[in-house]
């Protein structure tokens, strides 16, 4: 289970190591002991994390706590001040050309000409990029769905469309990493379903994606990984589920759930029982399901779900960084 650790400089150390625990798959990217200093301000302090192969991988952290920094550093884009990562395997100090072969990012919104047409648009970011295989271009404008808007003037795209041929720059290598930053922002909700089901056909595909988003419903929904950042340090990574189970709850969906309630508080090690909208929430250590279930087939009750209580990522986010709900998300300049 990911946990948030308070503590020194092995803080992210400890983190790994749990997160270790529930995915042994290679990693695509292995980041270790990360630290970017601005003169005497710490960006990043000494940040680990693995990222496996072939998941969606949410990076987030509220504002200033040094996931762009991040991202910017394992892209050669910022100097570490130490530490290091591994990309696909190559080390970004020694190999950082190696690195970035099978990468493709989309950091900012791509600078795209308005009055080019979108394969334009593309062959001029292919050339720039040094790639000569033009199939390349016609390969990413099939992948993002824009093969029939081509010929059209970048300028008379919608600003989905703009987004998904800016998706299709970091396409163009047929990278094995892809990392995008913000790619639904200032959609409207059609317009974030259409990248989303364009993420998960990436993954689909095989590769492995980064997703940065201050949308947490939609970081929740999609990605099978999460990593939080907070004041430069790592506090909690690991699978979706894990990042999100209580630990201390069960939800049940039961028949007569208001004469549940009281059989329920009786039992061994039941703290307190709650109806949420149709649910009955129990605070109780997951280990004893199976016990409460049979107790309450034995009363006669009729149980059709049970299952450890997940929080909602927005939940654990404030939780764990601190953050209140007026400040906007998890979306950070550092």
């Amino acid at each position: 289970m990911a946990t948030a650790i308070n503590g020194d400089r092995n803080q992210s150390e400890q983190i790994l190591a749990l997160g270790r625990q529930n995915n042994q798959q290679e990693s695509a990217i292995e980041v270790r002991n990360l630290t970017k200093r601005f003169g005497a301000f710490t960006a990043v302090d000494s940040v680990s994390f693995d990222v496996p192969r072939g998941s969606i991988y949410g990076f987030l952290g509220p504002n200033g706590a040094g996931k762009t920094t991040t991202l910017g550093v394992m892209l050669g884009l910022i100097p570490a001040t130490s530490g290091t990562a591994r990309i696909l395997g190559h080390d970004i100090r020694t190999h950082l050309p190696e690195a970035l072969q099978r990468t493709g990012a989309m950091v900012e919104k791509p600078a795209l000409y308005p009055y080019l047409s979108g394969r334009d648009n593309l062959r001029l970011w292919a050339y720039l990029a040094g790639i000569d295989n033009l199939e390349r271009v016609e390969s990413s404008l099939a992948e993002v769905d824009l093969l029939q808007r081509a010929d059209a003037k970048f300028g008379s795209y919608s600003t989905g469309m703009k987004q998904r041929l800016g998706i299709a720059t970091a396409l163009l290598r047929d990278p094995d990493l892809v990392i995008l930053d913000e790619p639904t922002n200032g959609l409207d909700p059609a317009g974030q379903r259409e990248i989303r089901a364009l993420i998960r056909r990436l993954a689909k595909s095989g590769r492995t994606v980064i997703l940065s988003s201050h949308l947490l419903y939609e970081v929740q929904e999609i990605c099978t990984d999460v990593a939080i950042i907070n004041n430069g340090r790592l506090i909690a990574q690991g699978r979706m589920e894990d990042v999100l189970h209580s630990g201390d709850s069960l939800e049940l969906r039961i028949d007569r759930p208001e004469d549940a309630g009281p059989f329920l508080e009786q039992l061994p090690d039941v703290t307190k029982v709650e109806l949420v909208d149709d649910l009955v929430v129990v605070r109780t250590d997951a280990d004893n399901a199976g016990l409460i279930n049979r107790k309450l087939i034995e009363a006669g009750f009729e149980v059709t779900e049970l299952r450890p209580r997940q929080r909602r990522l927005e939940d654990q986010f404030l939780t764990l960084t601190g953050t209140d709900r007026g400040t906007g998300g998890a979306h950070d300049t550092a």
